[in-house]
């Protein structure tokens, strides 16, 4: 009589992660009425106001017992002398094949880039894998979306910014994000400040 082998490996608890950097309360405010523009016109889901970010690096699922080395590798890059900076949102655009629409800025900033690239190098050096596309700075408003073509309303059938929304940059977040209630939702696991 044979037997049947059980498997008694243990599942690896992961938590799904990215650092990010999060809009002050003003650009909050104002970045949350695009959403809800873009919500009608796009026929989309708008972002809730909270979760509402730029991400800097994601890093999808890492096992729960790296969070320490992640956080360690955060801390190389706030001692890199990475600087402050404003961000700028610009204009509204749209990625028609992944069905989002999404704020972005005309140029990036030199300090977010220092930002991002510190943090690829310091990631990259404790081993952590990421996508290593080239990085396009964007804040995702509406998911879903199937926004229409230009109109007289609408130059790029996309509601148009009167003004930048700005706001500064003095810290970035490791965030991880789960489902609770049947929505997204992210919880800091670590922040950093820039000098």
């Amino acid at each position: 009589m044979q037997v049947a082998e059980t498997n008694t490996a243990v599942r690896e608890e992961t938590a799904r992660v990215f650092f990010a950097i999060w809009p002050d309360a003003a650009a909050q405010r104002r970045l949350a009425e695009l959403a809800e523009r873009l919500e009608t016109v796009c026929d989309g889901r708008k972002v809730r106001a909270e979760n509402i970010h730029l991400t800097l690096v994601f890093l999808g699922e890492v096992s729960v017992d790296r969070l320490d080395a992640l956080c360690q590798a955060a801390n190389e890059v706030q001692g890199a002398g990475v600087r402050a900076f404003d961000f700028a949102v610009e204009e509204i655009r749209y990625w028609k094949h992944n069905r989002i629409a999404y704020a972005g800025t005309v140029k990036v900033s030199q300090e977010l880039l220092d930002l991002v690239s510190a943090l690829q190098s310091a990631l990259s050096a404790a081993g952590f894998s990421f996508d290593r596309q080239a990085y396009v700075p964007h804040i995702t408003l509406a998911r879903k979306a199937k926004c229409p073509a230009p109109s007289i309303e609408f130059r790029t059938g996309l509601p148009e910014l009167a003004q930048p929304v700005v706001w500064p940059v003095r810290e970035w977040v490791l965030v991880k994000s789960g489902q609770a209630n049947g929505r997204s939702g992210y919880t800091p696991i670590g922040r950093w400040p820039l000098v």
